[in-house]
């Protein structure tokens, strides 16, 4: 019986080790780039759930946009996402996702690929794509948005 039982354990100890890369995060196929963005969201007009704002190239001296640019959106839930613009099919500066449509959805005018970014997932749906769009962090102060990486 004790060697049954020491079989067991190492039995559980190999299962729980093989599950060990599962919790891993997933390299984007979007390079790490600095992003850093500070904004009023009285002046980008991005205050109520559905509403987006866009930037692709700097506009102040201190703006950081990622890869392809920074999308900011507010979901339906009244939360803030941030996401490069680049689709990780195409993993292109140039080849960004358009604009939101009225459910935050957003198409890749290259591959195709439509991505649903209404609860801050980004997550692909025809599944052409096998990543989301990438995401960066948002924090709040007052009304002034931080969107960073």
């Amino acid at each position: 019986m004790p060697k049954l039982l020491a079989h067991v354990k190492w039995l559980c100890l190999l299962a729980l080790l093989s599950l060990l890369p599962a919790c891993r995060r997933t390299r984007s196929s979007i390079p790490d780039v600095p992003v850093r963005i500070e904004r009023s969201l009285s002046v980008i007009n991005c205050l109520f759930p559905g509403s987006s704002w866009r930037l692709t190239s700097r506009q102040l001296a201190a703006d950081q946009t990622g890869f392809g640019g920074v999308m900011l959106v507010c979901a339906f839930d009244g939360t803030y996402h941030a996401f490069d613009l680049s689709c990780p099919v195409e993993a292109s500066a140039t080849v960004r996702v358009g604009k939101p449509d009225d459910m935050l959805r957003v198409e890749c005018p290259s591959c195709g690929e439509l991505y649903d970014c209404s609860f801050g997932l980004g997550t692909p749906t025809r599944g052409i794509a096998d990543e989301p769009l990438k995401r960066y962090a948002v924090s709040l102060s007052g009304g002034t948005v931080y969107i960073h990486n």
